[in-house]
This record gives C-alpha cells, sequence and structure tokens, in this order.
C-alpha cells in the first residue's frame, strides 16, 4: 500500500530543514564535550603515570651503575691490600737495619715483598689518606741503603683509590682494637698485630642532587 502525503510542497520542505537541526538522540554514535575531555584526561593520565615510571627506572639504573663502579674500586684496593698486608714482615734487631711496622688512623708503613716467590725484594710501602684519595708511597730496599728506617713523608706516590671520603685503620691486640701501633715503641718481643680492621667510604655521581657513597668494612687478619 503507498502513503501520499496531503501536506503541501512548501510546507514539507520546510519539516525537513527543522529536523536537520534537531539535537542528537542518545543513540547518537558521535562524542559529547565531556567524553572528549574524560578521554584528554586519561591520556594525560597514562602519559604522567609512564613518565613517572620511566623516570624512575632510569634514576634505579644510575644508582645501580654508580653503586656497582664504587664496589669494583673497593674490591680492587682490597684485593691490592690485603695480600701486601699479609706479607708484611719485621726485624726485632738493634740498629739501622731494623725493620718496624707503623699504623696510624689514617695511614700504615710497613715493608714486605713487591714479587712473589722465595727471595723476593722487599720494598717499603706506604698506605694513606690525602685529601679524597688513597694513595701509595713505594722505595725499594737495596744494598745501597744505609737504613731501613721510614722516611718521614711519603715519596714516590702513586693513586690507588679516587672518590674516597673517609679511610679508616685500627689493629687488633688480640684483646681490643688499637687506634696505633709501632713496633719501633715496643720494648721487647716486637710483634705486628693480628689482624687490621679497614674501613673506608667511597662516592661517585649524584642523583637528585645527593651524592651517591657507599661504606666498606674489611678484617684481613697477618701471617695467614
Amino acid at each position: 500500500m503507498k502513503f501520499v502525503s496531503n501536506l503541501p510542497e512548501p510546507l514539507k520542505e520546510n519539516n525537513i530543514l527543522k529536523n536537520l537541526f534537531l539535537p542528537c538522540n542518545r543513540d547518537s554514535r558521535g562524542m559529547s564535550l565531556v567524553e572528549i575531555i574524560v578521554a584528554m584526561v586519561i591520556i594525560v593520565v597514562v602519559f604522567i603515570s609512564g613518565f613517572l615510571i620511566f623516570s624512575s627506572i632510569t634514576r634505579r639504573i644510575s644508582s645501580q651503575s654508580a653503586e656497582k663502579t664504587i664496589s669494583q674500586r673497593a674490591t680492587d684496593f682490597i684485593l691490592f691490600l690485603r695480600p701486601k698486608l699479609k706479607q708484611a714482615i719485621i726485624r726485632d734487631i738493634p740498629g739501622n737495619f731494623r725493620i718496624d711496622f707503623v699504623g696510624t688512623e689514617t695511614s700504615i708503613k710497613f715493608v714486605a715483598p713487591y714479587t712473589e716467590g722465595k727471595g723476593s725484594d722487599l720494598g717499603m710501602y706506604g698506605i694513606y689518606l690525602d685529601g679524597d684519595k688513597i694513595k701509595m708511597s713505594f722505595e725499594r730496599i737495596d744494598a745501597s741503603m744505609d737504613s731501613y728506617e721510614f722516611p718521614s713523608g711519603f715519596s714516590g706516590s702513586q693513586i690507588l683509590v679516587e672518590n674516597v671520603k673517609k679511610l679508616e685503620f685500627s689493629y687488633w691486640d688480640g684483646s681490643s682494637w688499637q687506634n696505633y701501633w709501632d713496633t719501633k715503641n715496643q720494648e721487647e718481643n716486637a710483634k705486628l698485630p693480628e689482624k687490621i680492621k679497614v674501613v673506608f667510604i667511597l662516592y661517585g655521581g649524584n642523583l637528585e642532587g645527593r651524592r651517591i657513597e657507599k661504606g666498606f668494612s674489611e678484617e684481613i687478619w697477618m701471617g695467614q
């Protein structure tokens, strides 16, 4: 059956134009202003969250990298110091060729072989803190020397570790820790400390304006 409108043609055209400007109903697929704002807010939140996560990961990686570098420097220092101290010797005899061990809170002077094996040549070592650096002085002992007494200072120094905040030595006498150990002052039966404790703090790099630091402590048993 065919439906025929009884409206005049001009009136039909006006109704069509009016319908074009009617508000969209709930079934419309277009996005409202509120929906657009909500979508933008979600995008901003996701972006900020991603940025914060990325920044956190970057900081953690930077911190871990700096700490790893510091730990490696500390390990290298201990691996050098431990065998040298274990080989330290003294010679408790009167005269110029007496060999002593002198330890303070921030330095150690001792004599030890500087090459491996029996009959190795001896050298005078000095390990000490100079500003923010751990340095080592060395002097070879040979037949031309008229005395084995340690010099007053540290000659021929080279850097062992940089970026050092603290270096501290202490000496175990069998019952308590001592801040000093000097065999020159031991009237009889001069001996080395049973063990030496070295405590030091290294730093490297900055994270959010804070300097990254890490402390280390090692006890070295002498002669073992």
